[in-house]
């Protein structure tokens, strides 16, 4: 099912200005103070300023009011696809869910992206990574990103049904081994990825998501800024909470619109799940990775979920990067970085060993 851009009121509209106008009047205040940062600081404060206004935005405006400026996944693809000069090629799936190509379905190699953005923008930078990766893997190489819904519209478990359907359709109608494949996703897609993941282990007591078997285990599972607790009550949200993105009331939003009137639990909220919970997940997935960096404001959520999940995978890779914030390889792109992060190369390579 083709999704297409949210519409809202005209007082929607005209509040989605006055948010605009506070944004770049922010950004503007902000700016004043980067002479202050010395003659090495312009990077610094540049990305200073952006967060900041990011920030203000995002507080500021409603899941609506972001989706009808935001070009849906789909359109998003569609315009990607024709930059690029490939046919777009999408398949339907259950769930009211739409999965789209880049490389041919035919490939062996299989990389399943679940795009982040708090589960309220839509995918946007994911297509180009992908890309990327896909051109450099070569023609038996494909990447497929899940355009699943947003919330509010609809809200948990409906995501987690929509994941499963992407994975049963790639597996039981597509033909694809499970061996061949690497799952990956961004911030609220390492979420959906890891609620793949218990369902895989401990099918979901909603008897409306379908059981999902595998003979064999995933190539690999890589998460990128990891969103894994929705309360945002740990000390990072404090101490990182003006150098990063995103902050402990925009999360708290997000989370609320993604929850709906569900109870928290771990597939959900992964980060609360016991030790326990991820038993027999070394029989799931070869490899698992995570990347995150030291300035986001998930960082406790994400390094103790890190040290619960090693109980059960001891060889997890962890990956800690210095001076960057939260899903940096997906978010510079947005804020007109000109090089590749740290992270960028050290996600595009990881994928690349396991492809």
């Amino acid at each position: 099912m083709s999704h297409t851009r949210t519409t809202v009121s005209a007082l929607e509209r005209l509040d989605l200005i006055f948010s605009l106008l506070k944004t770049i009047s922010t950004a503007i205040v902000t700016l004043l103070s980067v002479p202050f940062w010395g003659t090495n600081g312009h990077l610094r404060a540049k990305k200073h300023v952006i967060h900041t206004a990011m920030r203000v935005m995002n507080a500021r405006a409603s899941a609506k009011q972001i989706q009808y400026i935001s070009a849906s996944s789909d359109e998003a693809y569609t315009t990607f696809a024709e930059a690029q000069g490939f046919k777009p090629v999408s398949t339907n799936l259950p769930e009211d869910a739409t999965a789209h190509w880049i490389g041919s379905p035919d490939a062996r190699r299989i990389l399943v992206f679940f795009h982040g953005g708090g589960f309220v923008f839509p995918a946007k930078t994911q297509f180009q990574f992908i890309y990327d990766v896909q051109q450099k893997a070569g023609d038996d190489t494909a990447g497929i990103v899940l355009s699943y819904s947003l919330a509010p519209t609809k809200s948990y478990p409906h995501q987690l049904r929509q994941g499963v359907a992407l994975i049963s359709y790639l597996i039981h109608e597509a033909g694809k081994k499970p061996e061949d494949i690497v799952l990956a996703g961004d911030s609220a897609g390492g979420n959906l990825l890891l609620a793949v993941m218990s369902h895989i282990l401990h099918p979901h007591p909603d008897k409306s998501i379908p059981r999902l078997e595998i003979d064999s285990p995933f190539k690999g599972a890589l998460l990128v800024s990891p969103w894994v607790d929705f309360s945002s009550a740990a000390a990072s949200y404090t101490t990182n909470g003006k150098k990063d993105i995103v902050d402990r009331d925009i999360l708290i939003k997000w989370g609320n619109y993604y929850m709906g009137k569900a109870a928290v639990d771990a597939y959900n909220q992964p980060g609360t799940a016991s030790k326990e919970w991820w038993q027999g997940i070394d029989a799931k997935v070869r490899n698992i990775a995570v990347m995150y960096g030291d300035g986001e404001v998930m960082l406790d959520d994400i390094e103790k979920f890190n040290e619960t999940l090693k109980e059960s995978f001891p060889s997890l890779e962890v990956q800690l990067v210095k001076g960057e914030t939260h899903d940096q390889p997906f978010l510079d792109p947005l804020t007109g970085a000109k090089e590749e992060s740290d992270s960028t190369r050290i996600i595009k390579s990881w994928i690349m060993d396991r492809l």
